[in-house]
């Protein structure tokens, strides 16, 4: 399929997958230690090495899921099948989640945890996948990933207006609004699967050239250089944003006295999705990587600032997190495409189309981000005796401040440098298309 022929509505439809998509991370990240620490009464401790712990299953899956789809050509579709493998292994994990009993403990909660982690794997690879195949053009492909991260922005945005809402009526809490966005994934899930299972086409995929070796597998990757560096941004980024994320909710509670922080991050996704086609437009301009660059060293400064609030200053908290929002997109939407430019480079050296690999390892990558960015703060929390009902005393809320603020800011400061200089510009891309192209028809013409 060539870009001339890829309608937006097959793009839209593809991209709709991303909204319940989108709302599931946000509860994960400020909702749910709050609710099992709290409501449940799980200590933060185990809550924290739990998070970690869960996500040792992703070094097993993630490789396992992005190979057997680029191998795997079931009749329906090679990443078409996954979204009903994975649709239904989310729902699964989502209910068991999002809607515990009292009385769980940290058994169920690595269960339920680890289920909606296997549920993104098998839903999430193949569907990247999917969308970087669509579309050779390197513009093409940003307004692609651009789509979808609208889409997710969107769930976002709905994930942040359920808990505003929910924790608006009397007597209610973390439990109350993880049952409730819950519930919105389970309804919205499955209709935007069906969606793109029935209106998004598969490319014509070749038959594989290499045979399946997990040792050709990881030195086709290593020698990539574009997409290890990119990988190695992913996971410094991540790590430093889902660490701010993950105590967000003490953070704004405790040092600057906002309680309803849902309404707080309905302004940040709102400036998300705002500038998402500022990002497009800057990244067509200038280069993806140094638009991402500029994005990165704004979010580095906002963190830095947030050193600086104390009680009662929640309006410059709001402001911050707005500016933060206005580059959540780039962030999201950028990585995507560079990947899936960086993929091109092993293509033309094999003319095999293994995106699945590629986008695996960079998920399995940013999950361990994830766990390390989600997992560590509680930890060091949890050390201190950080009292997660409310805090007052005043070391532990230094120590919060710090966490949430320098820790964070000095990470993305890093990735910000190590993508300033990335190699793979637009120019380069389109020789390496060019390549592509000259080896498939000296390969038609051979046969």
């Amino acid at each position: 399929m060539t870009d001339r022929k890829l309608r937006f509505s097959t793009i839209a439809a593809l991209g709709l997958v991303s909204l319940p998509m989108g709302a599931i991370g946000l509860p994960i990240a400020i909702y749910l230690a709050p609710l099992y620490s709290g409501q449940l009464e799980i200590s933060l401790g185990l809550i924290g090495f739990a998070m970690i712990a869960t996500r040792a299953l992703d070094l097993i899956t993630d490789p396992l899921v992005g190979i057997i789809s680029d191998r795997w050509r079931p009749t329906i579709g090679r990443r078409r099948v996954w979204l009903v493998i994975g649709t239904a292994i989310m729902m699964l994990g989502i209910y068991f989640l999002f809607r515990p009993e009292p009385g769980v403990g940290i058994i169920y909660f690595l269960f339920a945890l680890s289920l909606v982690y296997l549920g993104y794997t098998t839903l999430g690879l193949p569907y990247a996948a999917w969308g970087a195949e669509l579309s050779p053009d390197y513009a093409v492909r940003t307004r692609i990933g651009s789509t979808a991260q609208f889409f997710g922005i969107a769930g976002l945005i709905i994930s942040t207006l359920i808990p505003a809402y929910v924790l608006a009526q009397p007597d209610t809490d973390s439990r109350d609004v993880m049952r409730a966005v819950g519930l919105f994934v389970l309804v919205a899930l499955p209709i935007t699967a069906a969606i793109a299972f029935f209106v998004v086409p598969e490319p014509k995929t070749p038959k594989a050239r290499a045979p399946l070796s997990f040792s050709n597998s990881i030195r086709l990757l290593t020698n990539n250089g574009p997409f290890a560096r990119i990988t190695i941004v992913v996971l410094i980024a991540t790590v430093g944003e889902v660490f701010r994320q993950t105590i967000t909710v003490f953070f704004a509670r405790d040092v600057v006295g906002v309680t309803n922080v849902g309404a707080v991050y309905f302004y940040y996704f709102i400036s998300a999705l705002i500038f998402v086609p500022a990002w497009l437009w800057l990244a067509n301009r200038i280069e993806k990587h140094r638009a991402m660059t500029l994005a990165l060293v704004i979010i580095a400064l906002t963190n830095a600032a947030m050193f600086f609030l104390s009680m009662a200053q929640a309006n410059a908290f709001i402001a911050l997190f707005v500016i933060k929002g206005a580059c959540y997109g780039a962030v999201l939407l950028l990585p995507f495409a560079m990947v899936a430019d960086a993929v091109d480079i092993d293509t033309a050296n094999s003319l095999d189309r293994q995106q699945g690999l590629f986008f695996a390892v960079g998920a399995m990558v940013q999950k361990l981000g994830f766990a390390l960015g989600a997992g560590l703060p509680l930890i060091i929390l949890g050390a201190l005796g950080y009292n997660s009902e409310g805090e007052t005393r005043a070391e532990p809320l230094e120590m919060l401040t710090i966490l949430y603020s320098l820790a964070p800011a000095a990470l993305v400061f890093l990735a910000a440098w190590l993508t300033w200089n990335y190699s793979l510009t637009a120019e380069r891309h389109r020789e390496i298309r060019a390549e592509i192209d000259r080896k498939m028809l000296e390969a038609a013409e051979a046969n």
